[in-house]
């Protein structure tokens, strides 16, 4: 058991800075990657009309972006292409961040679980929750103002303008529009206040019912 107060808070805020990073990303990946979602949206907003093989363009797209065979060129332009690159290295750079963000958070709760110091264990679970969620509503009313937040992530990750695409050359536009974005980051704000949410309950179970737990541990 950690007795130093510091260190518990040390760790607790860790986790919690962690656990926003874990369930903000599994959001991400979650949204990103469920192809019904693409469907309903390309025949909720006519897609198919301008692009009959919408389907398999994103299917080709975001096989790309998991790490499979290469962009089919017949999709996408040279330029749409290169800025693709550039979001799989992001992607990337999110599995691996995904990946320490979980081993770290496992490994936190199972040393408690391990010590039995449920005190501890509610403490990180109850943290990393609130701050999820914190974090979400504050994201969601920065992305009130959209145009914006969707320019400057730009400008922040990208080291070249090649996002700035040509509705007339750049078919990936018409297959992504700006009411898609919006419509995918309503998505992951609601999965990832799902997912906080229930870290948080079973924060605040573990710390309701903490005696009860211990003897079952014992």
């Amino acid at each position: 058991m950690i007795k130093s107060r510091k260190s518990r808070m040390v760790l607790i805020a860790l986790f919690a800075i962690f656990a926003v990073m874990l369930y903000l990303l599994s959001a991400v990946r979650i949204t990103a990657f469920d192809g019904n979602m693409y469907a309903g949206f390309f025949k909720a907003n006519d897609i198919y009309k301008e692009l009959p093989d919408a389907s398999e363009r994103a299917e080709n797209l975001l096989n790309y972006l998991k790490g499979g065979r290469e962009i089919n060129a017949s999709y996408f332009n040279e330029k749409e292409i290169t800025h693709l690159q550039d979001v799989r290295g992001l992607f990337s750079l999110s599995s691996a961040l995904l990946f320490l963000s979980m081993i770290f958070c496992l490994a936190i709760i199972g040393y408690a679980f391990f010590k039995k110091d449920l005190p501890f264990m509610s403490a990180c679970l109850i943290a990393g929750g609130a701050l999820t969620l914190a974090a979400i509503i504050i994201v969601s009313l920065m992305s009130l103002r959209f145009e914006w937040i969707f320019v400057k992530f730009h400008e922040l990750f990208f080291t070249n303008s090649l996002w700035l695409m040509n509705p007339s050359t750049d078919k990936i536009i018409t297959l992504f529009p700006e009411s898609f974005f919006k419509m995918a980051a309503k998505r992951i704000f609601l999965t990832a206040g799902a997912l906080s949410f229930g870290m948080l309950a079973a924060g605040l179970i573990v710390k309701y019912m903490e005696k009860k737990l211990k003897n079952v541990l014992q």
